[in-house]
């Protein structure tokens, strides 16, 4: 069976290549000639050169495919207007699932966001859970509007599944979640505060995608999310792995007011801030949603975090990202 992934070049949409592959599909990837595209070759996956602006580039790389898996998408917490960043995420979804009804795919898969969930505060968020009424970053209701655009294609008899991460985390995470572990462990980061977030391991989040399209039901929405801890958890679990300090415990206002002299110096600076205003608001409210329902109907095993940020922190060090070699490393 073919099938194609839009944003395969990128951190989410490669783990997705990979569990396609690991499973057998026959894959091909939509990237640009300018993208690249060297650790999709090698791996036996079909480069179909397009744009995701084009419709018929995607219909063209749809031909033959049984499955799409829209992965391509922008994340952003800081650089880009919320114009763009709307017009942008909406604009994609529109042009691959115009693509996809065109030529009769069979099944989409659908990679959103639990950002989009927006849980009430202090509770645990569901895939049913209802909408707060505010959103706390301009990606946040990018990516809430843009999941709305694609559940609205179920009603002209496209059949789609969403996949719902939580803050995706491993080898390859050059994100701001990534750059936060690599800033704690070199002693960049003078503090946490009162906070939480929901993470899931990317090989998780590959093996949930290729689990949606094998058991979940069209129309329904699956998070994946295999921890849910405070910054405070977070950060002493870094801690046991690489063998630095735990740093001290800030009001969340003074860490917000960081935050905003951080991203004005940055607007100048055109380098992005230590902590962004918007990652900061998302931090401190909680992120806390939970994955079970892709356990129960998916069969998904979480990787827990401790295995997971092992992983990502020794990868960190083999990039030479860290100044100090973790005590996770010695050995391996």
């Amino acid at each position: 069976m073919s099938v194609l992934v839009t944003g395969g070049t990128g951190f989410v949409g490669g783990a997705i290549v990979r569990a396609l592959v690991k499973q057998g599909e026959r894959v091909h990837v939509l990237a640009r000639r300018t993208s690249k595209t060297e650790n999709l070759t090698v791996q036996g996956v079909e480069i179909a050169y397009g744009d995701i602006l084009d419709k018929e580039s995607i219909k063209s790389a749809l031909k033959g495919c049984t499955t799409l898996y829209h992965a391509a998408a922008l994340y952003d917490l800081w650089g880009l207007d919320e114009k763009t960043l709307m017009e942008t995420e909406c604009e994609w979804t529109r042009n691959a699932l115009d693509a996809a009804q065109a030529v009769n795919i069979k099944k989409v898969i659908y990679t959103s966001t639990a950002v989009g969930i927006v849980e009430q505060k202090g509770k645990i968020g569901t895939e049913t859970t209802k909408h707060r009424g505010y959103f706390l970053s301009k990606y946040e209701r990018a990516k809430y509007e843009a999941e709305k655009i694609a559940l609205s294609y179920l009603d002209k008899g496209l059949p789609i599944i969403i996949v719902n991460p939580v803050s995706v985390y491993g080898p390859g995470d050059l994100k701001p979640s990534g750059r936060a572990v690599v800033d704690f462990i070199n002693g960049r980061m003078p503090g946490l505060f009162d906070g939480s977030n929901s993470f899931v391991y990317l090989d998780d989040v590959g093996i949930g995608h290729t689990l949606a399209a094998d058991k979940g039901r069209v129309g329904e929405r699956y998070i994946l999310s295999g921890n849910i801890v405070t910054l405070n958890e977070w950060g002493e679990l870094i801690c046991q792995l690489s063998g630095v300090k735990m740093v001290p415990i800030i009001p969340a206002f003074l860490v917000g007011i960081f935050a905003l002299f951080g991203e004005t110096f940055s607007r100048f600076t055109k380098e992005p801030p230590v902590l962004s205003w918007e990652t900061f608001r998302i931090a401190s409210y909680g992120l806390r949603v939970g994955g079970s329902k892709a356990e129960k109907e998916l069969g998904i095993v979480y990787t827990p975090l401790e295995n997971g940020l092992r992983k990502t922190i020794i990868w960190y060090w083999e990039q030479g990202l860290l100044k100090q070699k973790p005590d996770c490393s010695w050995g391996d």
